[in-house]
Order: structure tokens, then C-alpha cells, then sequence
């Protein structure tokens, strides 16, 4: 079979068939193998049936295409990119930031404290949020981290540019492609633009698992391990890798890859301390598995979890019409299904196999799969698509297999530009609103087709056979966990009030007789909103956020943000409290607490309500973090505040005198009305579920069970009714407000 010479020679621009009059004479079997070959004979021409063409047409066509969508991106993205910061370098920015001027870290993935800390250092960037991300991947920018964000950005833009031509360059020593070949994979990746558009880091990660490829291949398998655990402290996938290698008895590979993990974990804490990488561990990587770290009912994702999570789990507010709700589907059919993409890949790797094209293939169908089963699949993710199909395409072109070439490449250019969309897919609709999923899926389903060619009698079937049942029982083991999550996750929907549309995420509530107001995480941005009542909807339009807001009587204050956070009293009459966040107010009227930070650590701050301002006092001292506070009648304050490294419950009376209330780790402190009754949030097994405390006879109640967040309770001017923020059934943290009665 005739070999490829470069990417000119393939018919994914032209067809170049060879034809031989005598062979047309001799059978009509001879015609087709015939027009299926590339003539490259001849250096100037090259010959489609019985036409011939100059060969410099098919060049000048290809380098026009180059210069067409290398114009496209440099007179649209690169713009884009160099003078927005966009939606994703802020987030690993603003972290690094917090780090290099020694702030408090434990709170990054709070989305409002986040993006108080954005607004305060006027980042021009609407949205801030770090789920699902690790702590570990915003080391990468922190040498950056001092100056102004987007001339941060633009030294980013400049690394990732030339992390790219390296990245090309590898790849031309792994395939032999020419760099027009090369120029032409990466000028057709359209979430290559999109990745330097937004500023993300999936050129870095394309880097490193490139050069962890190229250093397996040249016998360095345990620095190619390194390099392998290196991009999996980045993003969690890579981490497949070291199945492989485990799977291949690379012993070698696998040590580096664990040393590498395991640098990367305290280098982490080492930056962040261990509570925010606690929160990492606990909360964030279990949600970001099953598909729940964002928005997991948005199709816009194509994604396994968002479709499966549209098709069978109700949920009153984000998929109020699934083809059926059974939630126990997803649990089987969401594990099952990721098993059935990746487990091919580990079966298909032979041990102690490290022929150069085994390896090459192996590597492209692992990273294929991990792709395939990503649970949050953005655009600029399949940034990484560069890697495994040049390495099929130089496998392909060996053999000189032209048909099979030009459908890798159309699935390539595909996964590239579909998506998927949300708008009215409902029910069995949502089947047709993920493209891209199925075109990923041919691609993995493509690599293992390609990688079954070298399948060898000899192999041992045995090994095989031990492989699968480990995979089977890793397969059982999650689908216990999925359902053990779900015991009691939808529960609280009968107690679920009724919101304006379009708010991604509820949360800060309060009561002021029959509604309630809250702040509302949309779009656009925090404002402050009403639930309940006659009328339901948003209070302001301005372009500050608003990030905390509390009521009593017919008065609210709401706390406005910007370089710096203001209270401010819906009274006019009121004057604005001054670098002042987070405000609760007595139930009647006399006082009103708020929080002052100092690099990310607050301090209670009490304000006397009709006096002046220099009426402020300072509550407690520097060595309390605070985070909520709630008053009891009598003026005294129950607060949660971190100490000595977790969060934990405490009173103080205006004297200044604290005691703990020895409660273990909570926060969101309430206190009835009445002040018998404590409500509170407390932190077990990786979730906040709410408990009621009888602050007469020191008695504590659980009052929810689930696997979910129930946080910032408040009560109702009855002493028996909470409302509270429920992410159950929801993405992390992104809550809906419910009202439930309590106390009887």
C-alpha cells in the first residue's frame, strides 16, 4: 500500500487517484483498488482518474485554507483575547492573587465571597467561580499574579502561544507531519481559538500529556509519569493514564505518575492550606464525578450526566419535565456508560508491549475515552483533540488508509464545532440535543477500531479476564455510591418556593412578612430579589452586585459591592454603612450587625440603628474568622467562625465575653424570634445538613439527611417555620430557596 508523504497527499482536500489503462481493460475490482490509491510518482502532477493536475494547485489550496483561518483568528480571536479578560482566566487569576497577597483561601469556592474579592479589585469580568476547578491549577498563573489582570492575561496569552508551537513541534517528531500538516490540525481546532479566547490552560495541558507521549515513546517512562501526574494535579482525567500504565505493568510510569500526584496534592496545600484542598476532596471532586459541580441539567454541556440527568431526574425549577423520572437510572445507566467508553482502552493495552504504534495508539484511545466521559466538557477542552487524532492520523497514514483518514478528520472538524443546546428539549427530546457527545463517542468507538487491528492471537486472555472483573466490580462499587446519593436528595422539593425565572442560584434569604427577600445569583450578575407575595421578582437593575441582604419591620439593607462593600438601607433617610458586608438585623429593628475583612479574615462589626455612624463597635477579635452571625432578643450574637481550622459555632454578649457553643463543625447560625430555638448547619460526611437546637434544654435535632448542602436558615416571625437554601438535586451551591415548618 502506498504511503502518505504529508497531509497534501491525503483526500480530505482532493482525491488522487492513479489509473492504468490496462488495468481498466482487466477487471473492474482492479479499477476501484486502483482509484483508491495516491499516485506520488510523479512531483509535479498528481492524478484524479483520468484527469491530471499540477500538484502546486493542491498545495495552493491547502496553505489558502491555512491563511484563512489563521486570518479568521487573528482578526476575531486574538483581539477578543487580548482585550477581554473573558469568562476563565479571572477565576485562576483572582485565586493566585489571593494567594500572593496572603489572603484567607478557605472560602474560594463560595461564589459570592468570591465574587466580592473580584469586585473589590475592580476585575473587569461579570462572573467569577472556581467549581469545579483545583486549587492546584491556579499555581500555574500565580507568577503573574501581580500585576493588573488583563496585562496578566496577556503574559498568559504569549506563554500558551509558544507552549503551542512546542506542542506542534513534539508532535512533528511523533508523526513525521510536515508543519503544514501541523499548522492545518491546529488552525481547524475551533476550541483552540476558543481556549485563547477565554485564557484557559488546555494548551498547557495539551503540552504536557504531548511531551509525556513523546518521552514514553524515547524511554523515559518514569519522567513521562511525572509529567503525567504533573497534568492530572490540572485537571483530574489524566489521572486514567496512570490506569494504564498499571494496566501495562509499567511500574516505572506508574511511580512517577504517583510522585507527581501526590506533589502536586501538597504543593496545593502548601499554597491554599488543607481546609479549602478538605472542601476540594470532599465536596467538589465527588459532585464534579457525577456530573453536579455545574448546572448538571444544561445540555448545553453534551455531556453523559446532563443528558441522563434530563431524561429521568425531575426537579421543579431546572428539568420540570423529564421523559420519566426514575433518578435510580441515572445511578446505573451514568457509571455503566462511562465504563462501557474507557474500559475498551485499558482491555486493548498489552503489557510489556512498547512498539512505537501500539503506544501511540494506546495513548490517542485513553485520552479519547477520558474525553468522552468528561462530566463538565466545555468547548476549550477538546483543545486536547490535537494530540490523539494526530497521533491516529499518522497511524492511518502508514498504512495508507485514505478513507479512513478523511472520517477521522470530519469527526475531528465535527466534535470541534457541535455542541449542544438546552432551548425546549424536553423529555426523550433531549436525545438529539447533544451532537457532539455521539460524535465523541464515534471517535473513541474509531480509535478502538484502529487499535483492534494489532490485536495479537497471542495475547493473554487470562490477564484479560482479571481486568474485567476488576473494571466490573469498580463498576458495581460506583453504582451503590450513585444510589446511596440519592437517598432522601429530593425531598425537599415539596417545601420549594416559588422563584423569578432565570436565577441560577438563590441564597442569602430573608423574611419580611408574607415574602422573602434574597440575592439572586443570575447572568448577568448578583441583585437582590423578592420570592413570595404578590409580587415576585428583582428590586434593582444597578450594575453593582448586591451580595447579602437582610429585613426587619418594613426596612432592608442590602449590601452593594464594588471596590469596596456598602450597606445600604432601603430608608432614605438612613446613611450608608462604609466597607461593610454581609448584614444581619435584629428582629426589632434596634441593631444591625456586619462584617469588616482583613485579607479575607471578618470581624463582627454592631451598629446601633438610629444612631450615628461612629456608633460602630468592633465585636470580636482578630483570631476569629467570622462568616455568619444571628442575634438572640436580648442584643447577644450566635456566630460561626473558623478558629483553629474549621468553622464552629459561638456566643457573645455586647460585653465582648465569647464562649463556644461546642457544637462541632458548623456555620449559618439562626435564632428564632423568640429565642428558643438555634437552627444551624453542620458539616457531615462531606455535606450541611440543617439541625435545631432547643437553646432552653440544650437538645439538638437533625432536621434533613441528604447528600446535599441545606444552608443559611432563617425564621419566620412565628418561631416555627425556616426558610433555607437547598442545593439538592441541583449543581453545587447553586441553591433554591424552601420554606418548612419545623417546630410544632
Amino acid at each position: 500500500m502506498t504511503r502518505f508523504r504529508s497531509f497534501n497527499d491525503t483526500p480530505i482536500f482532493a482525491a488522487r487517484f492513479t489509473c492504468n489503462t490496462d488495468r481498466i481493460m482487466k477487471a473492474p475490482a482492479t479499477i476501484y483498488k486502483s482509484a483508491m490509491q495516491v499516485s506520488l510518482d510523479s512531483p509535479s502532477y498528481f492524478n484524479v482518474g483520468l484527469i491530471s493536475l499540477p500538484r502546486k494547485w493542491l498545495n495552493a489550496c491547502e496553505w489558502l485554507l491555512v491563511a484563512i483561518l489563521l486570518v479568521q483568528m487573528g482578526l476575531r480571536t486574538a483581539p477578543q483575547a487580548w482585550h477581554t479578560l473573558s469568562t476563565d482566566f479571572p477565576n485562576y487569576y483572582l485565586t493566585a492573587r489571593l494567594t500572593s497577597e496572603h489572603y484567607d483561601t478557605t472560602r474560594i469556592y463560595e461564589w459570592i465571597w468570591l465574587q466580592r474579592q473580584k469586585d473589590h479589585r475592580d476585575i473587569d469580568q461579570r462572573i467569577v467561580g472556581m467549581v469545579p476547578i483545583t486549587p492546584f491549577s491556579t499555581i500555574v498563573v500565580y507568577p503573574f499574579a501581580s500585576m493588573p489582570a488583563l496585562a496578566a492575561k496577556h503574559r498568559w496569552l504569549i506563554l500558551n502561544f509558544g507552549l503551542l508551537l512546542a506542542t506542534l513541534a513534539l508532535l512533528r517528531s511523533l508523526t513525521a507531519f510536515s508543519w503544514l500538516d501541523l499548522f492545518l490540525i491546529a488552525a481547524l481546532s475551533r476550541p483552540l481559538r476558543v481556549n485563547f479566547q477565554l485564557g484557559q490552560y488546555y494548551i498547557l495541558l495539551l503540552f504536557l500529556l504531548t511531551l509525556a507521549c513523546w518521552l514514553y515513546l524515547n524511554q523515559k517512562r518514569f519522567t513521562a509519569g511525572l509529567i503525567v501526574g504533573l497534568a492530572a494535579g490540572l485537571k483530574v482525567f489524566p489521572v486514567i493514564y496512570l490506569l494504564l500504565f498499571l494496566r501495562k505493568r509499567d511500574w516505572r510510569a506508574l511511580a512517577g505518575g504517583a510522585v507527581a500526584s501526590l506533589c502536586s496534592f501538597a504543593a496545593s496545600i502548601l499554597f491554599f492550606g488543607w481546609e479549602l484542598n478538605r472542601t476540594y476532596l470532599a465536596q467538589v471532586l465527588p459532585a464534579t464525578f457525577r456530573g453536579e459541580a455545574l448546572a448538571p441539567y444544561d445540555l448545553r454541556a453534551a455531556s453523559l450526566p446532563s443528558v441522563l440527568h434530563r431524561l429521568f431526574i425531575y426537579e421543579p425549577q431546572l428539568n420540570p419535565h423529564p421523559a420519566v423520572n426514575v433518578p435510580w437510572m441515572f445511578s446505573i445507566l451514568h457509571p455503566l456508560l462511562q465504563m462501557a467508553v474507557v474500559a475498551p482502552a485499558i482491555l486493548l493495552a498489552v503489557p510489556g508491549e512498547y512498539g512505537s504504534r501500539r503506544v501511540r495508539l494506546e495513548w490517542a484511545a485513553v485520552l479519547l475515552a477520558s474525553l468522552a466521559i468528561s462530566t463538565s466538557p466545555a468547548s476549550y477542552l477538546f483543545t486536547l483533540l490535537i494530540l490523539p487524532v494526530a497521533l491516529l492520523w499518522g497511524s492511518l497514514r502508514e498504512e495508507g488508509k485514505h478513507l479512513w483518514a478523511a472520517v477521522l478528520l470530519s469527526l475531528y472538524v465535527a466534535a470541534g464545532l457541535l455542541g449542544g443546546r438546552s432551548d425546549g428539549r424536553e423529555g426523550w427530546t433531549a436525545l438529539v440535543g447533544v451532537p457532539r457527545l455521539y460524535t465523541l463517542i464515534l471517535l473513541v468507538v474509531f480509535s478502538y477500531l484502529v487499535l483492534l487491528k494489532l490485536y495479537q492471537q497471542g495475547e493473554s486472555k487470562r490477564d484479560r479476564v482479571v481486568w474485567t472483573f476488576a473494571l466490573l466490580a469498580v463498576l458495581i462499587v460506583s453504582v451503590v455510591t450513585n444510589l446511596r446519593h440519592q437517598q432522601g436528595l429530593y425531598a425537599d422539593y415539596k417545601w420549594r418556593i416559588a422563584e423569578p425565572a432565570g436565577v441560577l442560584m438563590a441564597s442569602h434569604p430573608a423574611v419580611q412578612a408574607d415574602t422573602i427577600p434574597f440575592i439572586a445569583f443570575l447572568r448577568d450578575g448578583y441583585h437582590s430579589a423578592i420570592a413570595g407575595g404578590e409580587d415576585p421578582g428583582f428590586s434593582n437593575a444597578s450594575d453593582e452586585d448586591q451580595l447579602a441582604i437582610t429585613a426587619a419591620n418594613a426596612e432592608r439593607w442590602v449590601e452593594h459591592t464594588g471596590r469596596e462593600s456598602t450597606v445600604r438601607s432601603t430608608l432614605v433617610e438612613r446613611s450608608d454603612i462604609q466597607q461593610a458586608e454581609s448584614p444581619i438585623a435584629s428582629s426589632d429593628g434596634r441593631w444591625l450587625a456586619f462584617l469588616r475583612e482583613d485579607h479575607g479574615r471578618a470581624s463582627i462589626w454592631l451598629h446601633a440603628l438610629g444612631q450615628s455612624d461612629d456608633s460602630d463597635r468592633l465585636v470580636t477579635p482578630p483570631e476569629f474568622n467570622v462568616m455568619e452571625m444571628s442575634f438572640l432578643p436580648e442584643g447577644t450574637l450566635v456566630f460561626a467562625a473558623d478558629v483553629s481550622g474549621r468553622p464552629s459555632l459561638f456566643i457573645t454578649n455586647q460585653g465582648g465575653s465569647i464562649k463556644s457553643l461546642d457544637i462541632g463543625v458548623a456555620r449559618y447560625p439562626s435564632v428564632s424570634p423568640d429565642g428558643h430555638w438555634l437552627a444551624y448547619s453542620q458539616l457531615q460526611s462531606g455535606s450541611w445538613n440543617l439541625w435545631l437546637r432547643n437553646l432552653t434544654n440544650g437538645r439538638t435535632e437533625r432536621l434533613t439527611h441528604a447528600e446535599c448542602n441545606d444552608t443559611e436558615p432563617v425564621w419566620t416571625e412565628d418561631s416555627r417555620t425556616l426558610v433555607y437554601a437547598s442545593d439538592c438535586g441541583r449543581g453545587l451551591w447553586l441553591s433554591a430557596l424552601c420554606r418548612r415548618r419545623v417546630v410544632r
